[in-house]
């Protein structure tokens, strides 16, 4: 994927707003790039796939990039490790342009809306863990208000406590899949709540809005955008998609979404 020199100084400027110690990049290969790096990499004793990581900060940010189309040939995966992914939309959208690019999918360029969703999710669930555990609210209520008044501090707080969210796509020729997690548990209320809401029948996207409540940041919205993304997978190009949320055995709550280009 080209991309002129404003667009990585987009990004290079999004990174020096990310100080946090934890984000990084994980490469996982497939098994034409294991064997042109099995030198390079730490095997797992466990025999689970390698994942090479890089920290992402401004002083490589840039070098990575351009170094990952290269790289596209030998990859089935990559996952991003981040403290605060709605500060980091730059980067999302363009890795998900880098790997829509390469597997010659234009028409899942909507997928993005679904990534921000769910990241927003996941983001606003361990600020709120951070604010309930820390004692920063008095009421339930309140949480709105401490989220937007003291965003910078609780981000510094999940980043020193190792609250994150993980972003990772596998992608084939044949298939594409975003996993969304982070690790604050969802209750059992919850995971229904989002199954409804991802599962509601709407004649416009106007109608996503009933119930939803104004004052309430990351209400969730934007997870009626699945349901019209898989309608229209459907529709227009006759791929099946898998929506799931569940709650992990590492207590971590886990959104997926899978598109199968070829049928079996």
């Amino acid at each position: 994927m080209a991309m002129d020199q404003s667009a990585f100084d987009e990004i290079v400027e999004e990174a020096k707003g990310n100080p946090y110690q934890q984000d990084s990049i994980g490469l996982i290969f497939n098994n034409i790039g294991l064997i042109k790096f099995r030198s390079q990499l730490v095997m797992p004793s466990d025999g689970s796939i390698p994942l090479y990581t890089l920290p992402l900060n401004s002083n490589n940010i840039q070098s990575i990039l351009r170094n990952l189309s290269r790289l596209f040939p030998y990859l089935k995966g990559i996952l991003l490790k981040l403290t605060s992914a709605q500060t980091r939309r730059k980067l999302i959208a363009v890795i998900n342009s880098m790997i829509l690019e390469f597997i010659d999918r234009p028409e899942m360029d909507s997928s993005i809306n679904i990534i921000h969703e769910l990241t927003a999710n996941g983001e606003k669930a361990n600020l709120e863990n951070i604010i309930f555990r820390r004692k920063l609210a008095s009421e339930p209520s309140e949480m709105v208000k401490v989220i937007r008044s003291e965003k910078p501090m609780l981000l510094g707080l999940c980043d020193q406590e190792n609250k994150w969210v993980k972003i990772s796509w596998k992608f084939t020729h044949k298939i594409f899949k975003i996993e969304v997690k982070n690790n604050t548990a969802i209750d059992s209320t919850g995971v229904s709540s989002i199954k409804s809401k991802v599962n509601t029948q709407l004649n416009s996207l106007a109608d996503g809005f009933i119930e939803e409540v104004d004052e309430k940041i990351g209400a969730g919205l934007g997870l009626f955008f699945v349901n019209f993304f898989k309608d229209e997978m459907k529709d227009k190009f006759d791929f099946e998609t898998i929506f799931r949320v569940y709650e992990n055995d590492f207590n971590e709550t886990v959104a997926s979404l899978t598109v199968i280009f070829e049928k079996s």
